[in-house]
């Protein structure tokens, strides 16, 4: 091994061991194999986690330009039945970046539940956004609700573009509002890995759209993921920045989802190993209603193991998409590669 390899080799072992993996984990992924590593120190009683340390076969670019420009979710997510990209012009979006949404199976669930939107019901909406749809007329069309959401989906969208975390409305409950931005700020003060090893990204995950880094760059899509037969809407921002010479550290935030889960938020670092190979720590962590209250610790110990084994399968997968990215190029990207 040359001195830049044992180094970054080093570097990956220190890393890791700061997540948690044993010797014996790290020895494997560096093999090539993919390591469960069980949940985090959950942020609130709402939270579901899971970290991850996998090998890749392919150059960090080559991670960077699937993880930016290319978000194939469906070739290793099950759940995701559509995607389209937002304003990759670097804009304001418009709602024909929103055009390929439906709300579909379950069409007439669906209609149902727009139009009898209320604090506390299956869908997240603030109390504006749920007087919009009350405002459409009681025999509104399936058109006219997929219309109506589009545009929640568009204002959302500039909000969060415009103000970060501040940005995001908070959902209306029967009980008391649920601000997912503030929620997507505890994850991050929750996690002390990134704001050790990468102070700068740290800073710019929480302060969002201020205080950008040198080499930071950004993409943003929605996906239509069926979730318990239904449709279930999340809007998405990715952004990541090289790490020194040999590393390169990113995030998914899921700043929006219309139902079942509240926000989720990744962090991951992917780092040199070999000429050719990489090796990836990724960590997320899932806002549900779902496992609080009554019952919380239990309810989450099930949950994060259920989403861990799901995860690691999803992984697996996206390990071959990134393998596969070799000979992509911007120029012959598409999203149904």
């Amino acid at each position: 091994m040359t001195v830049r390899s044992n180094i970054m080799s080093s570097l990956i072992d220190e890393v890791l061991k700061e997540a948690g993996f044993s010797d014996a984990a790290i020895a494997e992924v560096k093999t090539g194999k993919l390591h469960y590593g069980g949940s985090l120190d959950a942020a609130s009683d709402k939270e579901l986690s899971v970290k991850l340390a996998f090998h890749v076969e392919g150059k960090i670019d080559n991670i960077k330009l699937v993880f930016l420009h290319l978000p194939a979710k469906k070739k290793y997510d099950p759940t995701v039945g559509a995607l389209g990209m937002i304003a990759t012009d670097g804009g304001d979006g418009s709602l024909e970046d929103f055009a390929g949404i439906k709300l579909s199976p379950n069409e007439v669930t669906m209609d149902k539940l727009y139009s009898n939107a209320a604090p506390g019901s299956d869908l997240n909406l603030s109390k504006d956004e749920i007087d919009a749809f009350k405002k459409l007329d009681k025999k509104a069309t399936h058109e006219e609700i997929e219309n109506c959401l589009r545009q929640v989906l568009l204002n959302r969208f500039r909000a969060y573009k415009k103000n970060g975390l501040a940005g995001i409305k908070p959902y209306a409950r029967s009980k008391k509002e649920f601000s997912a931005g503030e929620e997507l700020k505890n994850q991050i003060l929750h996690g002390p890995i990134l704001k050790k090893r990468s102070p700068v990204f740290h800073k710019y995950a929480l302060d969002y759209p201020n205080n950008k880094p040198e080499g930071a760059e950004e993409s943003f899509f929605w996906v239509n993921s069926i979730i318990d037969d239904k449709p279930t809407i999340a809007l998405v921002h990715r952004v990541g920045m090289p790490h020194g010479n040999d590393g390169y550290v990113y995030m998914e935030r899921h700043f929006y989802i219309s139902r079942s889960h509240n926000c989720l938020q990744g962090i991951g670092a992917a780092m040199v190993h070999g000429e050719e190979e990489t090796v990836v720590l990724y960590a997320t962590r899932t806002s549900t209603d779902q496992v609080s209250g009554f019952g919380s610790a239990a309810k989450r110990t099930i949950g994060n193991k259920v989403m861990g084994g799901r995860m690691a399968d999803n992984f697996e997968r996206a390990r071959k998409v990134l393998a596969a990215s070799k000979d992509l190029s911007l120029r012959n990207l598409s999203l149904d590669d």
